[in-house]
């Protein structure tokens, strides 16, 4: 039974062992024959390959998908002596999957790199510019992308020739104060905002005071205007009357003479009046009958 089951084993090992010599390369990544961890062949792209067995031939498989490294917060100085602490991402892949396996090889040395690299370079950045730029209480623009560009600039002309490394984009996914220094800066934010508001008030009364004293002035021009109208109409009317008057009286100076005593009759007689007249009073003469008139 053994003698049976030995042939056997030995076929199935040899099987095993040629089948070593064939490996596939998935959609999402290249790979690259090592052979005692230096690399014997070019890159291989997806589809079957064939290769030495092993342990004679290995496989470094690269991934060449877009991979996103997330730092964690760190607490960084600005030019102006302000503690910051910033939270960064990078956004990676392999430019150059033979350099990248000669020098870092897999994913978590890469990063680690990466990290090493862009905690220096954004320490470098940060310390270069001051707390307005990236936090003011003026309203001004922030420098953020200018920043994040310069970094990710940097970052990748070091991995491109030293890791075969191409840095897409780096940028700053959270900016804020350490706790100590929190409070301070939002008292000091508020204080401005408090100043500009007060600012704003004043503009505003003093604009008030301006337009209601242009109000007041304008309102007395018209009434000035409207008084020099309504003097030149009255006194147009007042001698367009009298001219009317006049002639009534140079037409019968008798009647006229009778009304206007009639009128001071209106004006100085009522019902509880007495009064004490001459005989000839001209007061008297429309009271007096036809046949005692002079």
């Amino acid at each position: 039974m053994l003698r049976r089951l030995l042939p056997l084993s030995l076929v199935a090992l040899v099987l095993a062992w040629v089948s070593t010599c064939f490996f596939s390369v998935d959609q999402t990544e290249t790979a690259l024959v090592t052979r005692f961890g230096r690399p014997v062949s070019g890159i291989s792209g997806p589809g079957l390959h064939r290769k030495m067995p092993w342990p004679i031939d290995r496989v470094l498989r690269v991934d060449q998908r877009l991979l996103v490294f997330d730092n964690e917060p760190t607490e960084m100085l600005t030019q102006d002596k302000k503690n910051v602490l910033v939270d960064s991402f990078v956004c990676w892949r392999v430019g150059d999957p033979l350099l990248f396996a000669q020098t870092v090889r897999g994913r978590a040395e890469a990063e680690a790199r990466i990290l090493d690299l862009s905690s220096s370079e954004l320490g470098a950045t940060i310390g270069s510019h001051t707390m307005g730029s990236f936090l003011n209480v003026e309203g001004k623009p922030v420098q953020f992308a200018s920043i994040s560009k310069e970094i990710a600039d940097s970052m990748n002309k070091i991995t491109e020739s030293s890791f075969g490394i191409e840095i897409v984009d780096f940028q700053v996914n959270g900016f804020n104060l350490p706790r100590q220094n929190r409070n301070s800066v939002i008292d000091r934010m508020r204080a401005e905002r408090t100043r500009i508001a007060t600012s704003y008030r004043s503009q505003g009364e003093e604009r008030a005071l301006t337009i209601e004293a242009e109000t007041a002035s304008e309102r007395e021009r018209i009434l000035a205007i409207a008084r020099a109208e309504a003097e030149s109409l009255k006194g147009t009317g007042e001698a367009d009357a009298l001219a009317i008057l006049g002639k009534a009286y140079s037409e019968d100076p008798e009647f006229y003479r009778f009304l206007r005593t009639l009128e001071s009759y209106e004006t100085i007689i009522d019902e509880n009046t007495t009064i004490f007249l001459e005989s000839d009073s001209e007061l008297l003469q429309l009271l007096r009958g036809p046949e005692t008139r002079p």
